[in-house]
């Protein structure tokens, strides 16, 4: 799901730089070089988590494996995991590296949009309705898509 939206935006980033081949370029090789650190981060996290000692406690306070957590916060049940090694740092990396590729693609679209609208109020209103309209919608969309 991540790759598919990872996709999407690389082309509407794409379109928004006027199919500039270097943005495009730039693009492929940021969201490669993260969406593979991040199969290689959680395919180690998962190594740990089969082949190390893995305790869950599920929330029926069933017990699978040998030494759950649980702690009793205010009367309510709390249930917990427990791993062998560095787990919640791989997590934690995964984590910053999506968001590392989020906030480029959030820079690199505000940025095109200010130097496109400085552009249309250079230029004055008489020209570009379009294109304008276009970029807009292009605009809109990548808002509602930070905005999630």
């Amino acid at each position: 799901m991540t790759a598919m939206l990872g996709v999407i935006m690389i082309a509407r980033l794409h379109a928004m730089y006027q199919g500039s081949r270097t943005v495009l370029l730039f693009l492929v090789i940021i969201f490669l070089a993260v969406n593979i650190a991040c199969v290689v981060l959680a395919a180690i996290a998962l190594k740990y988590m089969v082949a190390g000692k893995f305790y869950m406690l599920s929330c029926r306070t069933q017990l699978i494996g040998q030494t759950p957590e649980e702690g009793i916060l205010s009367g309510v049940h709390m249930c917990g995991y427990s791993y062998e090694g560095d787990v919640q740092l791989l997590v934690s990396m995964v984590w910053m590296l999506n968001t590392v590729w989020e906030v480029l693609a959030l820079c690199l679209s505000v940025w095109i949009a200010v130097k496109h609208f400085r552009e249309l109020r250079r230029l004055g209103p008489s020209t570009g309705s379009t294109i304008g309209d276009c970029f807009r919608v292009l605009i809109q969309s990548h808002v509602l898509y930070f905005a999630r």
